[in-house]
């Protein structure tokens, strides 16, 4: 797990424990960090789990095969057409937009 999820989940454990609803949270924090970097969305699933007196901030086990992504694979993409999308790379390998943005830093 990336310690940019775990800070970000410590911040909105904070404002949960502060009383601060999903709404207020997720504007408190993008209004000091990158515009992405939590929702709203995102924000109300934490909470629902804090409320359960599930203070973990780290992801639940998945079911199912791990994916295996090859870096050399998006790279060669990305030399052979520098104006790919990642929503094309991703449709092209056959995996998320999210696993091609991760890879690319």
């Amino acid at each position: 797990m990336s310690n940019e999820k775990v800070y970000f989940r410590t911040i909105v454990l904070f404002y949960f424990r502060k009383g601060k609803n999903a709404v207020q949270t997720a504007k408190k924090v993008t209004d000091v960090h990158e515009e992405g970097a939590v929702n709203e969305r995102m924000v109300q699933r934490w909470f629902k789990k804090f409320q359960d007196v599930d203070f973990s901030l780290n992801d639940e086990k998945r079911s199912g095969r791990p994916i295996n992504i090859d870096k050399d694979q998006i790279s060669s993409l990305i030399e052979s057409n520098p104006h790919y999308t990642t929503r094309e790379i991703a449709e092209m390998l056959r995996i998320s937009k999210s696993s091609v943005e991760n890879h690319l830093h």
